[in-house]
């Protein structure tokens, strides 16, 4: 095939830029400053100083989806609009060392672990403005175990099928009232932590699949930081001092059977570098943000097509005063449109979760329209309750640019060999890859676990142990 006319403009721009402003050489470029690239600089630095490296991060900071605003919010407070927890939080994270380094006296009175899911300490609530009973809570709970347990269907001998059409028979069991209401409002949580309608996830990777990082989901803990998790990668950069080029934004990449690839930014920089190792996270990889030349192989374009990449917004209200129960972590409010929230009685916040389709509506509506939904529903759900909203953020995972959405899901004919496949390196190996959805899990100490794998491959091929 003819290489288009944009790359042949690129290519000349190439050499003009060369000639004009010289090339910039590394031994390796890391593209993304988000959890996964900056493990992998740090092991890349600790290994040897004599490794010449460099991050591009589009951003104006580091972090990626990691991000915490300590502006918006009234008395100081910081609040994450992206990931949030540190989960699985124990000695076999990755970030679980760094965080107790890095962690000042006020934080660890603040740090504290958070409990989504016991039953004390989740609520129901209802827009008819009737009571919710415990019994009836508890009873929403169990049924959502039941509706989630694994178990043998003898369809995925033959083809596989949607979790929605996993539980849709044990789910049209349940009586109409408020009990299905419930229900439905925790389904809709889980397509906010699925980061995808039910409709759409793979049943035989979510019920079946074997991964240890589930396993490690499943069993660890959650650890809440009260400056916020991007203040805490903010805190891992400046401890190891990494090279970032923040506000730099790549366009093409060329790799060649030479041995050194070449990298081409929006402001028209020139990089050259050994390797290169790819952080980008899916959304943009699918949307093809970055143009690559040659094309990438067919098997790993396929490998991008098939995983699915999902979304999860936050629409974060601080109010007046805490006029919900503030021993709970988290709520449920059946037949409310934005029905689970995740409860910060200590900043006065409430941070309402969507995820999937219904996260894609909302960033297509105005803020107006999506705070006006949501405390016309506060209100009938605490007719008794007086409060007054002060101020708000709705983030927009979607639309923001270097992001296109939140994590990857396990699509329909995912498997554990996608996630291999999209981990793997190629072009030459000159390209390599990390990020969340190169492993399963889609937690940002699995990001950074993987980054650190990437940083292990590419010492061993520059002959650094």
């Amino acid at each position: 095939m003819a290489p288009s006319t944009s790359f042949l403009v690129c290519v000349q721009f190439f050499a003009i830029i060369s000639i004009s402003t010289g090339n910039r050489i590394f031994d390796v470029v890391i593209i993304g400053a988000g959890p996964a690239g900056i493990a992998a600089a740090i092991d890349m630095k600790k290994a040897s100083s004599a490794i010449s490296m460099t991050i591009l991060e589009a951003r104006n900071r580091v972090g990626g989806r990691v991000s915490t605003d300590t502006h918006t919010f009234m008395g100081g407070v910081s609040v994450d609009i992206g990931a949030e927890w540190i989960h699985g939080y124990g000695p076999n994270n990755p970030l679980y060392s760094l965080h107790r380094q890095l962690q000042t006296n006020e934080d660890k009175r603040g740090d504290d672990y958070f409990d989504f899911f016991e039953p004390e300490v989740t609520g129901c609530y209802d827009t008819t403005s009737s009571i919710v009973s415990n019994k009836i809570c508890l009873r929403a709970q169990q049924t959502m175990k039941k509706l989630f347990s694994p178990k043998y269907n003898a369809t995925l001998k033959h083809r596989d099928v949607s979790v929605w059409d996993m539980i849709r028979p044990e789910y049209e069991k349940i009586p109409e009232g408020q009990l299905k209401r419930l229900v439905d409002a925790m389904l809709v949580d889980k397509e906010e932590h699925e980061a995808a309608d039910l409709n759409r996830i793979s049943a035989w990777q979510h019920f079946f699949s074997d991964s240890p990082v589930d396993d490690e989901e499943e069993n660890g803990e959650d650890m809440a930081l009260q400056r916020g998790y991007g203040s805490l990668i903010q805190r891992i950069v400046e401890r190891f001092a990494l090279p970032i080029q923040l506000n730099t934004e790549v366009s093409y990449i060329v790799t060649s059977a030479s041995n050194r690839a070449q990298i081409l930014t929006k402001n028209g920089e020139i990089i050259q570098a050994k390797y290169i190792l790819v952080t980008v996270p899916l959304g943009c990889l699918k949307q093809k943000t970055i143009s690559f030349e040659p094309p990438l192989p067919q098997w790993k374009q396929n490998a991008i097509d098939v995983m699915g990449f999902g979304d999860t917004d936050k629409i974060i209200l601080q109010f007046d005063k805490t006029f919900w129960n503030s021993k709970l972590t988290t709520f449920y409010i059946a037949g409310a449109s934005y029905p689970f929230a995740v409860s910060a009685p200590k900043k006065r916040i409430l941070v309402f979760m969507i995820g999937g389709t219904r996260a894609r509506r909302m960033e297509a509506s105005r803020d107006e329209d999506t705070i006006a939904t949501i405390l016309n529903d506060l209100k009938r759900a605490f007719p008794n309750q007086n409060f007054k909203l002060e101020r708000y953020r709705i983030s927009r995972w979607t639309l923001d640019p270097y992001a296109r959405g939140s994590y990857s899901y396990d699509a329909f004919n995912t498997t554990l060999e996608t996630f291999e496949t999209l981990a793997r390196e190629c072009c030459h190996n000159q390209l390599f890859w990390a990020g969340e959805h190169t492993s399963s899990g889609g937690s940002v100490h699995t990001a950074f676990a993987t980054g650190q794998r990437a940083a292990k491959t590419i010492l061993q091929r520059l002959k650094i142990n």
